[in-house]
């Protein structure tokens, strides 16, 4: 589902990545960890096609991104789902408009479509906010419209970047439930957290450490390509 080759990203002189290598099959979990600045954030952008690739490569839900031309990103798209940290919804749509966003650009029926909105709405505790416009939305409210608009098409694979970030720990907790849902009927996601937390309710998921953009182990060393390819 997702290779990453050799990767690096930089913006001017400052590298936000470095030589970072890893793959996760189909339905695999895997948490991006590290500090702020660390990179997360700049490789969930790269693997979503929002930057272009400069050295190494990478290939994603079976796209090659070095080679991937402008008319074939929305493609992409459809079958990734992305939970970005600024929620990317917009303010003066409703709840329920944000959500079924993510279906009317693949032509569902709308029978299809609200069943589809009301069902991950309700999963996800906005049920009563359904026709509410976003701009009166709290923080942790507005973060799960975003969550609900990345799953809401069955994509193949779940970008997620900090999305537990404003929620307390009862909704944190109630939403990673839902994640592993997904995760257990073959939804592959990729989550960059930095919450302890978040990390030990999927004990069984990998997890990819960056420090200063490099991919490193638990105790500091980088991480070779012989390690990578056994992991």
């Amino acid at each position: 589902m997702v290779r990453v080759d050799h990767l690096s990203y930089n913006f001017g002189e400052y590298w936000a990545l470095k030589d970072v290598s890893f793959s996760l099959e189909k339905g695999g979990f895997l948490f991006l960890t590290g500090h702020s600045g660390a990179g997360k954030t700049t490789l969930l952008r790269l693997l979503y096609g929002a930057m272009p690739m400069i050295r190494g490569r990478a290939k994603v839900a079976g796209f090659e991104l070095s080679r991937l031309r402008k008319r074939h990103i929305p493609e992409l798209r459809r079958r990734v789902g992305v939970v970005f940290q600024d929620f990317k919804i917009l303010p003066n749509r409703t709840v329920f408009d944000n959500v079924a966003m993510a279906l009317e650009v693949r032509g569902m029926p709308r029978q299809h479509l609200e069943r589809r909105v009301r069902a991950i709405v309700r999963a996800l505790g906005l049920e009563t906010k359904s026709y509410t416009p976003c701009r009166r939305l709290s923080g942790g409210e507005q973060q799960r419209v975003a969550i609900a608009r990345s799953m809401v098409a069955n994509p193949e694979l779940i970008l997620a970047d900090e999305p537990t970030g404003n929620l307390d720990v009862e909704l944190t907790m109630h939403l990673m439930e839902i994640f592993k849902q997904f995760n257990t009927y073959g939804t592959t996601i990729i989550m960059a957290t930095h919450s302890r937390e978040v990390l030990e309710c999927v004990p069984e998921a990998r997890i990819l450490h960056l420090r200063d953009g490099r991919a490193v182990s638990p105790d500091g060393d980088p991480i070779d390509d012989d390690e990578e390819d056994e992991a």
